[in-house]
């Protein structure tokens, strides 16, 4: 198979990084890339033009003729297309979170404490609730399985790590690391302010976020005058973050949400009014905003117990853990000068465009000499 005659299908929906990796795509003459996206799945505000795009009617047709298939989350439609796949065909499964925290058991029993549950009781999202029924008596659990056994290939932050790897029988997939989250521009070099105590809790307005359970810990802590609060709602369940807002504005002083869709540019400029970004959740999410924290320099407070934290860890980043009790002020303190430019030199070799572009060539080299072939035959 020679790379100017690879044609590879997107099963994908529409994002802000699957934007950007169709881009990074578009520069790569090795292979023609054809996209089918969702068609609910459309982002507010200027329709966007993909290339080589794909009615619904044209994906069967298209399967049939491709040399490789990249499923952009593992849900929905694409677990349907997954199965129209033909055999020969290698499938690259590009992970996302809520396409495995939510169907598989064994990781949506620990998403929420206990706060946050109770709030969900509150506000009638018990969605985790009735998709763990649906696994349990639907077969929605075995049929996310069954569908990963399709997969010879993953792309995901965590690569033999994700903790979603146990589903694979052997052999195991190949690993990729992560297509998406890409760092800033290179030429946006400013840095978060230095002002201390700016703090912003979670990246949106998903309840795994556990907001009222950090809230409360921060209130119990009772935290000096000069510290602000704040919360980006703009992404999520609006139910919820009316709520958040509503809490956040009661139960701390100087409080401030966000609500407003803002372009990467201005969000990255919001982002920048905080120095300090505290992540209570379990699941991995909110890579993207992350990322563009540790290159703006934010101090990055998660759970000792987050899927994210070997990652950190494994990578040399500088960040805090949450303590089992409590609150440490130190956590109001933002990163020096040293700290702030580690961080940012360790995330563009991890997530930066070069790195994606190494990510890209290894797949396609793969497919290209045959070493990506069927897992399962």
């Amino acid at each position: 198979m020679s790379g100017a005659d690879l044609r590879i299908v997107h099963l994908a929906f529409d994002h802000a990084s699957v934007r950007d990796l169709h881009a990074l795509l578009q520069q790569d003459e090795r292979a023609s890339h054809w996209w089918w996206i969702e068609p609910t799945s459309t982002l507010q505000g200027k329709a966007f033009e993909w290339n080589n795009a794909l009615r619904t009617d044209e994906v069967p047709n298209t399967l049939a003729q491709a040399d490789a298939v990249v499923i952009h989350r593992l849900k929905g439609a694409n677990l349907d297309w997954i199965q129209r796949i033909p055999d020969n065909v290698p499938v690259v499964w590009a992970s996302w979170g809520d396409d495995y925290y939510r169907v598989l058991g064994s990781l949506n029993r620990s998403l929420f404490l206990p706060w946050t549950a109770t709030l969900n009781a509150v506000l009638g999202k018990m969605s985790i609730t009735v998709q763990r029924m649906g696994s349990a008596f639907g077969g929605a659990e075995k049929r996310f399985i069954q569908a990963c056994q399709r997969v010879d290939a993953v792309s995901t932050l965590m690569e033999e790590n994700a903790p979603f790897f146990g589903v694979f029988s052997e052999p195991k997939p190949h690993t990729y690391r992560s297509f998406y989250n890409p760092t800033p521009p290179e030429s946006d070099l400013q840095w978060c302010t230095d002002v201390p105590g700016r703090v912003l809790l979670g990246t949106n307005a998903s309840n795994t976020s556990n907001h009222l359970d950090l809230i409360l810990r921060l209130r119990s802590a009772t935290p000096p005058d000069h510290v602000r609060f704040s919360a980006g709602l703009s992404y999520g369940s609006t139910r919820y973050a009316k709520a958040i807002d509503f809490l956040g504005s009661r139960l701390l002083s100087h409080w401030e949400s966000q609500f407003e869709h803002l372009p990467r540019q201005s969000y990255g400029d919001w982002l920048c009014t905080h120095n300090v970004l505290v992540m209570n959740n379990v699941r991995t999410q909110g890579t993207g905003v992350l990322v563009m924290a540790l290159w703006h320099g934010m101090k990055i407070v998660v759970r000792p117990d987050a899927h994210i934290t070997p990652f950190f860890q494994a990578h040399g980043f500088v960040f805090d853990c949450l303590p089992a009790h409590g609150w440490n002020n130190d956590f109001y303190s933002p990163l020096n000068a040293q700290e702030r430019a580690h961080n940012r030199v360790l995330a563009a070799r991890v997530f930066g465009q070069q790195q994606r572009i190494l990510t890209v060539d290894a797949m396609l080299e793969d497919l290209i000499s045959g070493r990506l072939t069927r897992r399962l035959t």
